[in-house]
């Protein structure tokens, strides 16, 4: 028997981002009602519940950085948006940083699960916004964490930390969502001595509507397509890692991620061009209980012989039921208006897909948030197809949205 956990959510999450994004108005009451509802639901060989109340299915939060040196030197480099981390709000003042004379919610004010100013550590992002998820995950319930804005507005520094993957590895605060997930994952692991594991790692990417496979080097030999069976449901056949400790995962990240598509715009050196789904997928199986006064010597040999397969070491578990759930770790890449970044040719054409992908994607989690829609359209964007097995079932997710404070993207932070 296994288990699958299929990942959800609820929200709306209206084109490019909520003109209205209060906390109630991202999830309608009655959508709301429904989702706890189902949440709550168990099936037989589920993962223990949570205590109620102490869950919720979606979480949004904002992630305000620093003006940057172009923003800085830039006549409209004043602050225009203020971080109410007490009251999880965002507010729009003038350049000399002074209250409006009116506030509107849903224009000028706006309330969010969390909010998170310009000080912040991605510590403190992975410890209010992605820990519960994660743990989640190790314990059976699938996960998906979004990191979501404008072009530079700092979604990858978010999701990977400052400088490479590999100084993430080395310098624990200088690293991103993914080096702590990992890291949780496998000491959640190494401290349950009940249950053996096997985590699995894939890296892909959706460049211009194409899905690739970013542990493949080869252009040519790494496109995908994206196929349905009644038992997998919707997948793509990406090549798979089996990885054992912390080093392993982020190693495959660090290769996926050379592979990644990248190019230099008017508002980012190095602006991604593609959306990256890294997919950490963790079973498990209940442990053999010995029998007492059993032969040691011939449990010992049978260890060996599966020492290599940690779930499959345990069939001799009182039923054999295998968990399965996924995490999946969502860099988009950035809404992008073509009067800020100057893009022509194909940089132009790259944010039109862009931009029509994240529109798709905030059609669908609309959709998912209002309780009488009977149809989603998941196949209108390659990224909401994949995804729908995370979208459309019972599991938590999160939206990071990271935005400026610059004047000089007013409108761009507000939408």
């Amino acid at each position: 028997r296994r288990e699958s956990r299929e990942a959800s959510s609820r929200v709306s999450l209206p084109p490019t981002m909520p003109s209205s994004t209060s906390s109630s108005s991202l999830i309608p009451p009655e959508g709301r009602d429904r989702h706890d509802a189902s949440s709550s639901s168990s099936t037989a060989g589920a993962a223990p519940s949570q205590p109620q109340g102490t869950e919720e299915g979606i979480k949004v939060a904002i992630r305000m950085r620093p003006l940057n040196s172009r923003e800085s030197n830039n006549e409209g480099g004043a602050r225009v948006w203020r971080v109410l981390q007490k009251y999880n709000s965002i507010t729009q003042t003038t350049s000399a940083g002074q209250p409006l004379p009116e506030r509107i919610t849903g224009r000028s004010f706006f309330t969010f699960d969390e909010t998170f100013g310009e000080s912040t550590t991605t510590t403190q992002v992975y410890n209010n916004v992605a820990r519960g998820i994660v743990q989640s995950v190790s314990s059976g319930l699938n996960g998906t964490i979004f990191a979501y804005g404008q072009t530079s507005s700092g979604k990858t520094h978010t999701m990977q930390g400052s400088g490479s993957i590999e100084d993430g590895c080395q310098d624990s605060n200088s690293g991103g969502i993914v080096h702590m997930a990992a890291h949780d994952i496998f000491s959640h692991i190494a401290s349950d001595q009940d249950r053996g594991y096997l985590v699995r790692v894939s890296f892909i990417e959706i460049y211009n509507e194409e899905v690739r496979d970013l542990l493949v080097s080869g252009k040519s030999d790494n496109v995908l397509h994206i196929r349905e069976d009644p038992q997998r449901g919707v997948f793509v056949n990406s090549n798979e890692n089996i990885v054992t400790d912390l080093e392993g995962l982020l190693g495959t990240l660090f290769t996926g991620e050379k592979n990644r598509s990248v190019a230099s715009t008017g508002m980012n050196e190095r602006s991604s061009r593609s959306h990256t789904i890294f997919r950490i997928t963790v079973e498990s199986r209940n442990r053999p209980k010995r029998s007492e006064g059993g032969d040691d010597d011939s449990d010992e040999e049978k260890d060996d012989m599966d020492e290599d397969d940690p779930v499959k070491r345990n069939d001799s578990s009182d039923d054999g039921a295998v968990r399965i759930s996924t995490l999946n770790l969502v860099d988009l890449a950035g809404s992008e208006s073509v009067r800020h970044t100057g893009a022509t040719g194909e940089r132009q054409k790259e944010g039109g897909k862009i931009n029509q992908s994240l529109l798709t994607l905030s059609r669908v989690i609309a959709g998912l948030g209002q309780a009488n829609n009977t149809h989603i359209n998941f196949r209108d964007s390659k990224l909401t197809r994949i995804l729908q097995p995370s979208l459309s079932g019972n599991a938590r997710m999160a939206v990071i949205c990271c935005a400026t404070p610059s004047e000089l993207y007013l409108e761009e932070t507000r939408s």
